[in-house]
């Protein structure tokens, strides 16, 4: 899917079950392979016992560690349930994971309103990656009676701010479309090329600059000059310092 469609079709990360290569039994029992299944064995048991007294950091340790089988055989359910743990005692990330796993139906049944409530969890504690996940699931109505173009504005928007470049792609096509907030070709202008100059893949980028130098072509030769100058300032802010 071309990335220009991407705006109805929000990709929610999905989770990455990394499944350690086990290792076979030994007759050498102190050789380091050994030590390590040791290690990673005491480790666990000292997770499961932070985990029981509340600690919301061994809660999602030990979630993640039977999302990804390490340490432990990988069990879903029993992630599911140490990052609703923590997601309850205001773990950020567990509460994204959870959300993903509610909208994926991974580990747990899928329930996108559970979903749509632990991204506004984690989006009101700052988490970018859940704020364009809300932001989706309000433009598309997932999770709720109808859409809500103003959430979905609001939530594309801080994430934009935040950084991140696909949502800082999708506020310029909104910008340029008018969906959730007016029309403003200038302010698309300037938020699609913020998005190039962040996204660090080059088809994207490219693809980016296209849709940018489109809305300059609808942009008088006196609004798209006025518009250049202000890119300077606008550069300075959102864009982040990329290597070479």
């Amino acid at each position: 899917m071309r990335i220009t469609l991407l705006l109805l079709h929000l990709s929610i990360p999905a989770l990455v079950c990394a499944q350690e290569t086990p290792v076979r039994p030994s007759a050498q029992e102190n050789t380091p392979k050994t030590a390590s299944i040791q290690l990673s064995q005491h480790h666990l048991a000292k997770l499961e016992v932070l985990a029981n007294l509340g600690e919301a950091e061994a809660q999602y340790q030990l979630g993640r560690s039977y999302l990804t089988g390490n340490g432990t055989e990988k069990d879903l359910k029993k992630a599911g349930f140490w990052f609703s743990k923590a997601a309850r005692n205001g773990h950020i990330l567990s509460q994204r994971t959870l959300a993903i796993m509610y909208y994926s139906g991974i580990g747990l049944r899928k329930a996108p309103a559970h979903a749509l409530k632990w991204f506004r969890k984690a989006a009101e504690n700052g988490d970018t990656v859940a704020q364009a996940a809300l932001a989706d699931m309000y433009y598309r109505g997932l999770g709720m009676r109808r859409p809500n173009m103003k959430q979905a504005w609001r939530w594309m928007m801080a994430a934009a701010e935040n950084g991140d470049p696909m949502a800082q792609y999708r506020v310029g096509l909104m910008f340029r479309d008018g969906r959730g907030t007016r029309t403003n070709l200038s302010r698309a202008f300037l938020w699609l090329h913020v998005a190039a100059l962040n996204m660090p893949d080059q088809e994207q980028r490219l693809e980016i600059i296209t849709a940018r130098d489109e809305v300059g072509k609808k942009m008088s030769k006196r609004q798209l000059s006025l518009t250049q100058k202000r890119s300077e300032k606008f550069t300075e802010k959102y864009v982040k310092s990329l290597p070479g």
